[in-house]
């Protein structure tokens, strides 16, 4: 499990881990708490907790080396996909029908990106370029119609509009006058509002979130790793709408006070307390997806909205021996994205082509591949295709 942990760290190390609810938040009350219990945990088949809807390839990728998929966006059968290094316009079946790979300082071109969003006002795709520190703007085409700089984009690496207005998330690193987020005006270019005050984490977190906000209806809802709230925002303030309440394994709010020499330092200690937090959600409009981390364990959580029940799983069981169940973990290791339905995880092959190499002694090992067409399509195809696959998953309903 220490190693699947540290697989997983290296994994995330595009997120933020910042603290539980800051007091100089201002929260309303009418906050859900919800239990889980993680000592009653148990481990559980990867089919009963997800369905497969699709796994996705990046066709007419293979001259294309993609070393991260950073974020996608889904809409109306397609989809658009941020890598490291380049914009992918995708069909329903992965076909790439466009790349945007315009590096440069120039209208239009790019230094990083690093989030992407569909605005209903406008009718175009935005890309945040945090190192230029604005908005690039694109019909569904592709084709680039203008951008937007405004000062609290430079560090930010994610955002949503609303309205006429954007919230704008950049952690501790961020120039948000003391706040990890804002809401800033889309006409003026003036802070409306910030959210979540920076304490003294700013001299040890080094690692930042590029998807914190989820849409949902008349709603925005904000989130970020190791915090253990969930919360709606608005121009009068955040109100916290879930707590997630480990009991004996919450991390303690003035944990995140003392004086680290760095991450690495405040995760060793959390773990060494065996402290738990949440280390990433990916929300759809029925269910919430969570990564929890208790000292050196890994968790899956899933929150059902209509009834606040939870689920919460250790590690993946298999019909085939606890050899094969890392196997479910790799497919699950990297959310990227989700929608009102589904939620999509980036899938790396030579993880999973790895974990298989060690398997291939096992006796159970063909029936196992017979009865997992997944793990064996990316088997097969290794040699001809090792760009990142996207698994597109519903999760079950309990």
């Amino acid at each position: 499990m220490k190693k699947s942990l540290a697989l997983f760290l290296t994994l995330y190390s595009s997120f933020l881990l910042v603290n539980c609810s800051p007091p100089n938040e201002e929260i309303t009350n009418e906050l859900e708490s919800i239990e889980i219990h993680l000592q009653d945990a148990e481990s559980a088949k990867f089919d009963s907790i997800f369905t497969i809807e699709e796994l996705i390839s990046l066709k007419n990728s293979e001259g294309t080396p993609i070393t991260k998929i950073k974020r996608i966006l889904s809409r109306e059968n397609n989809y658009w996909i941020l890598t490291s290094e380049r914009i992918l316009h995708l069909d329903s079946n992965g076909k790439i029908l466009n790349q945007l790979s315009s590096q440069g300082q120039g209208p239009g071109e790019y230094q990083s990106i690093d989030d992407i969003r569909w605005n209903e006002n406008s009718n175009l795709l935005e890309v945040l370029d945090k190192n230029s520190g604005k908005l690039l703007r694109f019909t569904t085409e592709g084709v680039f119609q203008n951008e937007w700089k405004n000062p609290y984009l430079y560090l930010a690496t994610s955002f949503i509009p609303q309205g006429d207005d954007y919230y704008i998330y950049g952690g501790v690193f961020f120039n948000g006058d003391g706040d990890r987020a804002v809401l800033v005006s889309g006409k003026t270019g003036e802070k409306i509002i910030g959210f979540s005050q920076i304490g003294k984490e700013r001299n040890y977190l080094s690692v930042l979130n590029n998807d914190t906000f989820y849409n949902k209806g008349d709603e925005i809802e904000f989130f970020y790793s190791d915090s253990d709230t969930l919360f709606t925002l608005g121009e009068s303030g955040a109100r916290a709408k879930y707590f997630f309440d480990f009991g004996k394994f919450q991390t303690p709010e003035e944990f995140f006070d003392r004086d680290f020499e760095n991450i690495m330092d405040f995760r060793n200690k959390a773990a060494e307390n065996d402290y738990a937090s949440v280390f990433s959600i990916q929300p759809t409009n029925t269910h919430i997806f969570l990564f929890v981390i208790q000292g050196s364990k890994l968790f899956t959580a899933i929150l059902k909205r209509s009834t606040n029940e939870i689920r919460v799983t250790e590690g993946w069981s298999s019909d085939f021996g606890g050899d094969f169940s890392n196997l479910s973990s790799y497919l699950v290791y990297t959310p990227v994205g989700s929608d009102d339905q589904f939620i999509y995880f980036s899938i790396d092959p030579y993880a999973i082509k790895s974990e298989i190499d060690k398997l291939k002694e096992n006796p159970t090992f063909p029936e196992f591949l017979n009865e997992n067409p997944l793990i064996n399509h990316i088997l097969k195809n290794f040699d001809s295709y090792d760009n990142p696959y996207l698994l597109k998953v519903r999760i079950n309903n309990f």
